[in-house]
């Protein structure tokens, strides 16, 4: 028989696929949208970054009046918490570096200690690049500068304390190297073991597995890292710099610190002598309030992850089933009237 051709029963020529969905925008009618889509591992302020210059080039060879508007960026919610990491560090040292001044009582002390942070956080930061730890808001927010200078705290005040203990007057360098090696050789053990307990601490975070150990993992090598390098310099740093420092003229003028110190031990110390007294009631109260802190840990909620306040707003709009994709587009559109008008 005879062939029967398409262009007998049919006109052919170039379409376009059928259209099952819309994207709309602040109620000007349908626009083309995308997604970038982040891989596994990557930086999202480096991949922020790319994407927009690649938009920029994109845009010189788009036709006239067509441009490209990115619809939710996450660069300010990502620069939002870099903000918060940087404040937190800068308003946690200054408060750690004003507190070791006022009850050291001396100001070069308190500088000494207070030097350490940086130097820690450096050591943390390198070996973060090294082992290849990102810094973000679990792992560099965790980070307690307390726990930093606790070593360098004890190494500083023991060697003030000797340095107290001689007669007022000028001591030559070697007197004062003498002084530091005594005071620092016997509180090492002291400041050596703190730091080891609280580096014990973190090693079941690091042995997490699975979405807990991806989260905490990163914690527990931060402070890890920084606690380490606060420790070799407890070690080695602060006598040194206690040494070339520290004020060679011994002098038993009571200062500010001395005068707080004596105020707390005024208040301690009737405090500490009753409690020896009534060694039993202390215990019991002791004990009730760990029972009422249990109770009190039930009642609270919780949840895997703290919610985040991202700054955006997500509203659904939903219509009747069978709703023609027309009659969809044009209700999303109203409905993005009205909230561009509230």
């Amino acid at each position: 028989g005879a062939p029967v051709l398409v262009r007998d029963i049919a006109t052919v020529q170039l379409g376009h696929a059928t259209q099952y969905g819309a994207l709309t925008r602040n109620a000007e009618g349908e626009v083309v949208g995308g997604i970038v889509l982040m891989l596994k591992g990557a930086n999202s302020s480096i991949v922020i970054n790319s994407v927009k210059d690649k938009i920029l080039q994109i845009q010189k060879s788009l036709p006239e009046g067509v441009v490209i508007e990115p619809f939710l960026d996450r660069s300010a919610l990502v620069s939002r918490a870099i903000g918060t990491v940087k404040t937190n560090l800068i308003e946690g040292a200054l408060i750690v570096i004003f507190v070791l001044v006022v009850f050291l009582g001396n100001i070069r002390s308190g500088l000494i200690v207070a030097s350490v942070i940086p130097l820690a956080m450096l050591f943390a930061i390198s070996l973060m690049n090294l082992f290849g730890v990102s810094g973000n808001l679990m792992s560099l927010g965790a980070i307690d500068f307390g726990l930093i200078v606790d070593g360098a705290v004890i190494i500083v005040e023991a060697t003030m304390h000797q340095l107290g203990m001689r007669k007022a007057g000028r001591m030559t360098q070697d007197q004062l190297n003498d002084e530091v090696y005594k005071s620092a050789g016997k509180m090492m053990n002291s400041a050596a073991f703190g730091q080891i307990i609280i580096l014990i601490v973190y090693l079941p975070i690091l042995a997490l597995v699975g979405i807990e150990g991806k989260m905490f993992g990163p914690m527990a090598q931060t402070v890890s890292f920084a606690i380490l390098g606060a420790f070799l310099l407890s070690l080695t740093y602060v006598p040194m710099m206690s040494a070339l420092v520290l004020s060679k003229k011994v002098s038993h003028k009571e200062n500010i610190s001395d005068k707080m110190m004596k105020f707390f031990q005024r208040l301690y110390t009737p405090l500490i002598r009753g409690a020896l007294k009534m060694k039993l009631l202390v215990v019991s109260i002791a004990v009730g309030v760990f029972v009422i802190s249990l109770v009190i840990f039930k009642t609270l909620g919780g949840e895997f992850i703290p919610t985040l306040e991202e700054g955006d707003f997500a509203v659904e709009t939903r219509l009747l089933t069978g709703s023609s994709l027309s009659q969809t587009i044009e209700k999303i559109t109203q409905a993005s009237d009205l909230l561009l008008k509230k």
